[in-house]
């Protein structure tokens, strides 16, 4: 069981119940879910009925190009999507050099983001959800006011792709990650490079801050991850990957373990402190996509090109669960706030509900008429 009880007003989830079966019951508060997605939408579904409640964005035939090998292809694609931190908007990225923002409760469009000159690669709010940055190809980041849509810094110095931009958790800068190989960390209130994270030797493929905001984790085309402290701009540890190279990292919620995705088919639990690898989780056929940790540390969602999720214990780094039955690679998964869910995006043009301590399935997001990027829960 997910759960004993449920939550006043919460429809029951009993997707696919038979007479005599054992039934699931969930309890929790998630009430929305946002994909983004090839087609050029982005959709805002309840996660506990499979409802699409808004769709973001049109799918334009005549703009989206043509079809190949059952997907559109050569048209503007939603490269993310993700809820502001009090639920009430949404912000997308897309590849036309534009982001929006829109109402999570009605779905319409409040602002587009002008001013990139190509196509974007992540977009995120602050902690306050005052700001929002977005990351382009044409080598800079973006900072914007949420309520009035206007664009308060360029962030130039990067001399190549930026691949993602993030606040960090006080609001108070932006780290910065580049094919340039380097990351950078900018003052938010004043669009100045305070520190440059120099020590890969080839692309700099994600960034990411600890929760306390001290340290950054970034990961290379050089096959490796750093931990930099951000203060001195020091790197603190080297984390070495098997094979081919990291994909992304993040760390745990209480900022004492890190969590890498390779291109080969593991993902790896690190010690930030000493670098120590204390669990690689094997058994994945192909890459890892995305590795997330569950918001209470003790779980692990990987998503893989073999069409996979797995759940994984943290203490022991054995797989809980295997979620099968997407037709197609997942590029991401999720936890809800509350752990008790997992959400995954695919090639097959769906996302899928679990839930997480049985690893059944509870729900298909069916609508998308193209691969999806990304999955995000509402955050409270």
């Amino acid at each position: 069981h997910c759960g004993s009880e449920l939550l006043p007003g919460l429809p029951l989830l009993t997707a696919g119940v038979r007479e005599g079966s054992p039934l699931t019951i969930v309890v929790t508060a998630v009430s929305r879910a946002v994909s983004a997605s090839g087609d050029g939408t982005a959709r805002i579904w309840n996660p506990e009925t499979g409802d699409c409640l808004h769709t973001l964005g049109t799918v334009g035939w005549e703009e989206r190009g043509v079809v190949q090998d059952g997907a559109l292809r050569g048209g503007r694609e939603m490269i993310a999507a993700v809820f502001s931190p009090d639920s009430t908007l949404v912000l997308s990225a897309s590849s036309d050099c534009t982001a929006k923002i829109w109402s999570a409760s009605s779905g319409e469009l409040i602002h587009t983001l002008h001013g990139h000159r190509r196509r974007l690669r992540s977009a995120s709010f602050s902690p306050d959800g005052a700001l929002a940055v977005t990351a382009s190809d044409d080598r800079t980041a973006k900072i914007w006011n949420v309520e009035s849509g206007e664009c308060l810094h360029t962030l130039q110095g990067h001399s190549m792709v930026v691949n993602s931009a993030v606040f960090s958790p006080d609001g108070a800068t932006v780290l910065t990650a580049s094919t340039d190989n380097l990351a950078k960390i900018w003052c938010a209130q004043s669009g100045e490079c305070m520190q440059t994270l120099k020590g890969h030797r080839y692309d700099v493929v994600s960034a990411v801050y600890s929760p306390d905001g001290t340290l950054v984790i970034t990961t290379s085309e050089d096959r490796t991850a750093k931990i930099w402290h951000v203060e001195s701009g020091e790197c603190l540890q080297t984390l070495r990957a098997q094979g081919p190279r990291f994909m992304s990292a993040v760390f745990s919620p209480d900022g004492r373990l890190a969590l890498t995705a390779s291109f080969n088919p593991v993902a790896q639990i690190w010690r930030v402190d000493s670098g120590k690898c204390l669990h690689t989780l094997q058994g994945h056929q192909n890459s890892v996509h995305s590795a997330v940790f569950s918001p209470d540390g003790q779980q692990v969602i990987t998503a893989s090109q073999d069409k996979d999720a797995k759940v994984w214990s943290v203490e022991t780094g054995d797989c809980l669960h295997t979620l099968s039955g997407h037709a197609g690679a997942l590029h991401s998964a999720a936890f809800s706030p509350e752990g008790k869910l997992v959400l995954t995006a695919s090639d097959d043009h769906t996302a899928r509900v679990w839930c997480a301590e049985t690893g059944e399935c509870l729900r298909t997001l069916a609508g998308h008429q193209d691969r999806l990027h990304s999955v995000a829960f509402m955050l409270h």
